[in-house]
């Protein structure tokens, strides 16, 4: 079965309207200053974005000129954007795909075929947390197996990149991309329904 990802073109045009006017930066890795690579260490991510965000903070630069101001605004939304696309795993690895040139959402570079047996998987969970009957411990078994699936496909994501540097090409990487996209919206559809 082929399944098409939905086109990031609104994302993109939403994330540079909420920049200032300044395009989203090209490359988050480069942004943040880290090696670009899908496995990242979080609370070196985190205190990365810390210290330069205390450094850029529009707030540090109150007493600029104008200029100074809005470059100093435009840099702290260009660091936030670059965060929070490296911080989240299915983010950072679209974000990955874009920038060694295989996007997931690139029609020219074919679709991605999701197996019949995964997708049934998914069908059946997003019916399961949609049905008002299931208890919320029946919820939290379902987000604890969902969260097993995403480090696993996490991991094996690291292992296809990896293999990219070592000559693979990027179908494998692509694949799990989609499949971690998916087991993240269980994720965000499991957390709305015990959320609420």
């Amino acid at each position: 079965m082929r399944v098409s990802l939905p086109r990031r073109g609104f994302l993109a045009r939403l994330s540079r309207r909420w920049c200032s006017g300044t395009a989203v930066p090209r490359d988050c890795y480069a942004e943040l200053d880290v090696p670009r690579a899908f496995a990242v260490d979080a609370a070196a991510l985190r205190t990365t974005y810390r210290r330069l965000m205390a450094e850029h903070h529009p707030d540090r630069h109150t007493l600029g000129g104008e200029q100074e101001q809005q470059e100093a605004a435009n840099r702290s939304a260009r660091i936030t954007h670059a965060y929070s696309t490296l911080v989240r795993p299915h983010r950072r690895a679209e974000h990955l795909l874009e920038l060694l040139g295989a996007p997931l959402s690139d029609e020219a570079a074919g679709e991605v075929v999701l197996d019949d047996g995964f997708l049934a998987q998914v069908m059946e969970a997003r019916f399961e947390i949609e049905d008002p009957d299931t208890s919320v411990a029946r919820l939290g078994a379902m987000r604890e197996s969902n969260s097993s699936a995403i480090d696993e496909v996490c991991d094996q994501l690291g292992a296809a990149f990896d293999s990219r540097d070592a000559g693979a090409d990027l179908s494998e990487a692509r694949l799990l991309t989609a499949r971690l996209k998916y087991l993240q919206r269980i994720e965000e559809a499991v957390s709305e329904r015990t959320d609420t």
